[in-house]
C-alpha cells in the first residue's frame, strides 16, 4: 500500500476508535444480545458459515456436471 493509504487507514481507525469511546455504552444495554459477550462476533461467524454451505449447495445442485458431460455426444 501507498503510505498516503496508510495514513488514510490510521486516520480512520483512530476516529472509529475515539468514536467508540465517546459512546457512552451503559445506555446501550437495553438489549438481550447486548448483554450477551461476543454475540455479534458469534452472529457474524454464523452468518459467514451459512452463506458458505448455502453458495455450495447451489453451486453443487445448478452448476456442477457428472463427469463425462462433455465427452458425451
Amino acid at each position: 500500500m501507498n503510505g498516503w493509504r496508510w495514513a488514510l487507514l490510521v486516520v480512520v481507525v483512530v476516529i472509529s476508535l475515539a468514536a467508540g469511546l465517546a459512546t457512552p455504552h451503559d445506555a446501550a444495554h437495553d438489549q438481550w444480545w447486548n448483554r450477551i459477550p461476543a454475540f455479534f462476533a458469534l452472529f457474524g461467524l454464523g452468518g459467514c458459515l451459512l452463506i458458505i454451505i448455502c453458495a455450495k449447495a447451489l453451486g453443487k445442485a445448478l452448476l456442477q456436471k457428472r463427469e463425462g458431460y462433455y465427452d458425451a455426444d
